[in-house]
């Protein structure tokens, strides 16, 4: 009796551990876009770029396993040689084939004192199941720049997301 009640609840918790574990593999995925800021862009001017879209199932593979989709972080960076200070702001938006646009990420002042890695103010207030699912999802990045670049830039966005597993009743 004391072997099947051992089996039983090493059985339990295996399935349980394992069960986390993908929940955690599966539930958190990136998204990544570069845009270019091209040499002589104005200053003290919005401008945007647009990235190449992908979609939930090139980011995971399992887009319906997953439900809930919000932003979990958000990041952008330059090269090494260059400051993120020299933007003034920046917002990034994501859409699906530019329809359905939301502001998922910011930051209205950037300090003077940045180095080459910005973290951005998430939106977490929006869940974002049918963008994400409904085939390729675009970054659109707005930014105000405080000075023209001398060269090209090439800015990355990474954002991180956060979903929840979809359970079979």
């Amino acid at each position: 009796m004391k072997n099947l009640l051992f089996a039983a609840a090493a059985a339990t918790f295996t399935l349980t551990a394992c069960s986390t574990v993908s929940s955690i593999l599966q539930n958190t995925f990136p998204y990544t876009a570069t845009v270019l800021v091209t040499s002589g862009s104005p200053a003290n001017v919005q401008l945007s770029a647009v990235s190449p879209a992908q979609s939930i199932n090139q980011l995971t593979g399992a887009g319906a396993n997953v439900k809930d989709i919000r932003v979990s972080s958000a990041t952008m960076s330059v090269d090494s040689n260059t400051s993120m200070s020299m933007f003034k702001s920046v917002r990034v938006y994501l859409s699906n084939n530019g329809g359905n646009e939301v502001m998922v990420a910011s930051r209205d002042v950037v300090p003077e004192n940045v180095g080459s890695s910005l973290s951005l103010d998430i939106n977490t207030s929006t869940t974002l199941d049918s963008m994400m699912k409904s085939g390729a999802v675009q970054a659109r990045v707005v930014y105000v720049l405080k000075q023209s670049p001398t060269s090209d830039i090439s800015l990355k966005t990474s954002i991180g997301f956060s979903s929840v597993p979809v359970t079979n009743p």
